[in-house]
């Protein structure tokens, strides 16, 4: 369903708004972890952790700093491990089930995550941030009436809390309840005006009704904040596919100066110099993303298409050839390639 990529999408920002909660837990082993020697090797902050580790071996919070480096690194095992020894030490520290939680999901161990939540708030039911994130599991486990409910529990303990009617509005939009979905996510605005992917969901769904309220809801995205990248990129798309080509280009820009390696906005830019017949503009925003992304292979099609445009046809030709390599099936590029080769016999 595409709302899934919406789940998706957001799941990683809305876990990081959520605080945490707690519960009692006795770890399966209670064998003290040892970092690998193969990832050792690879991570430098591990070796200073180790030995603080071996000067202080019961202190739980060394154990979640080492295994927050081996998580940022794809460690997975090893930070559970570490993980299980920390919760042994200090089993009524919120943060580390959640952070927990965060490793099983990522490994992806989504069972394992999801019985952890389900412990936290078996022992802490009126945590409305363990309600919220069991919900969110629920979500991307697609248990989509697992998370009604549960979310609405964590109504029941706070009517008030915006985050709760964005994940409503996420789970009704799985349930193809859309109508109901946009209630929620509006009363997620009302409660909080800086619910900024409330905002560009809102959005969305109104362009997808072809509802020019749509700009309002980009607009208030990006107000909440203006260096927001996917804000922008979805204002600056609205615009581009209602006509508003400049307007866009502009939008496009700004990203492009917070992100120059955003390969996304330099394509975007140069469909959009195409539709104003701009080819030498549009040939440099499409030269830009092979630069910056050296496997679209959409990239060398429409490089090679502006370049035959402005008369590069030898260039032309080298990036038709280029697309078909790394896509063989692309037929514009075949048919492309075919007529530059003809021109180019004839010359």
């Amino acid at each position: 369903m595409k709302s899934s990529i919406r789940t998706h999408l957001f799941g990683c920002l809305f876990l990081l708004l959520i605080t945490s909660s707690l519960y009692s837990c006795k770890p399966d082993t209670a064998s003290k972890p040892a970092s690998t020697p193969e990832v050792v090797a690879q991570i430098p902050q591990i070796d200073k952790l180790d030995q603080q580790i071996a000067d202080n071996p019961n202190d739980p919070n060394l154990y979640f700093k080492r295994a927050q480096v081996f998580f940022k690194n794809e460690g997975y095992d090893e930070a559970i491990q570490d993980m299980a020894y920390a919760m042994q030490l200090d089993s009524a520290n919120i943060e580390y089930h959640h952070f927990l939680t965060d490793v099983y999901l990522k490994y992806p161990k989504s069972y394992q995550a999801l019985l952890t939540m389900q412990r936290v708030v078996a022992l802490h039911p009126q945590d409305v941030p363990s309600l919220q994130k069991l919900a969110h599991l629920h979500l991307v486990l697609q248990q989509y009436q697992e998370a009604m409910n549960t979310l609405n529990r964590a109504l029941k303990v706070d009517p008030q809390n915006a985050s709760t009617y964005f994940l409503r509005g996420l789970t009704l939009e799985e349930l193809g309840k859309e109508e109901e979905a946009i209630k929620a996510y509006r009363f997620s605005t009302e409660l909080d005006a800086d619910m900024i992917d409330a905002w560009i969901i809102l959005g969305q769904l109104y362009q997808k009704r072809e509802d020019p309220t749509a700009i309002q809801f980009f607009n208030n995205a990006v107000r909440v904040d203006t260096n927001n990248i996917f804000a922008l990129h979805t204002k600056a798309n609205y615009l581009q596919q209602t006509g508003a080509t400049q307007q866009a280009i502009d939008e496009y820009r700004k990203i492009i100066l917070l992100d120059p390696g955003y390969s996304d906005a330099h394509f975007n830019t140069g469909l959009a110099y195409l539709e104003l017949d701009s080819t030498h503009l549009a040939y440099k925003s499409f030269d830009l993303v092979v630069k910056t992304e050296p496997q679209n292979a959409q990239a060398y099609y429409y490089r090679g298409l502006t370049g035959e445009l402005i008369g590069k046809l030898a260039q032309a030709k080298q990036d038709f050839e280029q697309t078909l390599n790394m896509d063989p099936s692309f037929q514009p590029a075949q048919e492309s390639l075919k007529r530059v080769s003809g021109i180019l016999k004839k010359q």
